[in-house]
């Protein structure tokens, strides 16, 4: 199950081009002006990819809006479960089918169900394909229908504004998750200024860094030694973990970058989804810095909902493997997602037991946390070990080739992939120390020069070192 290529990517001429037409009307027009260009706008960069796919999710954002409107003035739980239940069935069909038909194919030892997928391509020529950012938007729809059942939402929301709210197409593709407190304030009152701009231009500038320059570099290093890590030294296999977390981090936050600051440009604020997670003094520190949006989002809709971790120790402890297993299911559907997630879990639980029962390994103060992060970096980088493998095969291949010590090929351009790896660690400081951010809007005129400066110095770079048509990590989910 995959996506296609043919969606408008951020960094593509083709949605530069969208983005100035439609940024050229976006400030002529009056608000309801504007919420109309940017749900026309939405579409058009969704029809880019596929016209039935958006007729599929235009039948869920109306059947949801509607359910909302109902659950306003009569809190139907059924109704509310039915609702959730068509959300994440249409999820389920597109993005789990061959996984649990490769699954009911193994258990019952029939390999025509169990190689369904290609089984059905060279017979029927049938593949089925994963809609662009199904798993954002119907995490994004199910939040909006949940709150107003529980009436955190309590009043109406026009049409044209819920379609904005669901359909703003900085963020729909790959997030952040918005939600209705996130957004909706905001909705009528777009606003702009010179500082909002700059801040804008600068999160494009730094986005595009993150992403062509070292998360795309970083892929075209290190990508074929994933597909086939028996053929490497295990030197570059010691390596490929954390080339993977840097260039994931560089390439999501490089999105989110890129989303939030057009979204300034069009008078709005979108949440970040990434606060320094690397310099994290513990992995339960580091999932609230690491995809902020969906870790909370996991906590609000099926942690809490599950119990959280008031129905005694046992099932806090499983209410935490269940929710991280899920949350490493909706990355992908693949066993190897959900062993990722069960590994953080087991992180987050092993760290949970030992604050209740008062244990400390290190002591505090500065070399205490230094070792605590080297930690943090070490455990969550060799989850990409399960994150980034095709197969556990191959997760397994890597297993060995590391603890055999394997002589095999070295990586072409090794020394780069270590300078992009700390160039991924500064752009992390800089998120988890932010003054320098805030320095920077107290002199406008440093802030003008390093705009110019950094256009035209990030232009010249992607030309002679990126890759215009890299496709972001996320958008497979």
């Amino acid at each position: 199950m995959h996506s296609v290529s043919g969606s408008m990517l951020f960094n593509s001429a083709i949605f530069v081009l969208l983005f100035l037409i439609v940024y050229s009307m976006y400030w002529f027009l009056p608000v309801r002006g504007k919420h109309y260009l940017i749900i026309v706008a939405s579409l058009l960069f969704y029809s880019w990819y596929s016209v039935p796919f958006l007729l599929l999710f235009l039948a869920l954002i109306v059947w949801n809006y509607y359910v909302s409107l109902t659950l306003l003035n009569r809190k139907l739980r059924w109704l509310l479960a039915l609702t959730v239940i068509l959300d994440l069935s249409v999820l389920g069909f597109f993005k789990y089918f061959y996984l649990l038909a490769h699954t009911v194919g193994y258990a019952l030892g029939i390999p025509y169900i169990q190689e369904l997928r290609a089984n059905w391509e060279q017979d029927y020529d049938v593949v089925i394909i994963l809609p662009i950012a199904i798993s954002f938007y119907t995490f994004q729809i199910i939040a909006y229908v949940v709150d107003t059942y529980r009436g955190v939402i309590n009043e109406p929301l026009a049409p044209r504004r819920f379609f904005v709210f669901i359909l703003f197409f900085p963020q729909f593709v790959a997030g952040p998750i918005l939600r209705s407190q996130d957004f909706i304030p905001q909705i009528d009152t777009p606003n702009i200024d010179p500082e909002r701009m700059m801040r804008g231009l600068m999160l494009l500038i730094q986005g595009t860094i993150k992403k062509v320059l070292i998360a795309d570099n970083l892929g075209k290093f290190t990508g074929p030694v994933w597909m086939n890590p028996e053929g490497y030294d295990a030197l570059v296999l010691y390596t490929l973990p954390f080339s993977f977390m840097a260039r994931i981090y560089c390439d999501f936050s490089g999105y989110t970058d890129m989303a939030r600051g057009m979204a300034k440009l069009m008078g709005y604020e979108i949440p970040e989804n990434f606060s320094g997670p690397f310099l994290s003094t513990s992995m339960s520190e580091l999932w609230t810095r690491w995809h902020i949006t969906l870790s909370t989002w996991l906590r609000d809709y099926i942690y809490i909902p599950l119990g959280g971790s008031k129905l005694g120790e046992f099932r806090t402890v499983m209410n935490l493997l269940i929710t991280m297993g899920l949350g490493g299911l909706w990355h992908g559907a693949t066993w190897n997602m959900l062993f990722w997630g069960v590994y953080i879990g087991f992180f987050l639980v092993a760290e949970r037991e030992m604050r209740v029962a008062g244990i400390r390994l290190l002591p505090e103060g500065a070399i205490g946390n230094t070792f605590r992060r080297l930690y943090v970096v070490f455990v969550f980088g060799m989850s990409a070990l399960f994150f980034a493998s095709p197969d556990l095969e191959s997760t397994g291949a890597i297993l060995s080739g590391m603890f055999s010590f394997q002589r095999g090929e070295p990586v072409t351009g090794f020394e780069t992939v270590f300078f992009l790896i700390i160039l991924s660690f500064v752009f992390n400081y800089l998120q988890y120390r932010p003054r320098l951010h805030d320095k920077l809007l107290e002199r406008p005129r440093l802030q003008y020069a390093l705009t110019i400066a950094g256009t035209f110095i990030t232009g010249f770079l992607v030309y002679l070192y990126g890759d215009a048509s890299g496709s972001f990590i996320y958008f497979a989910f």
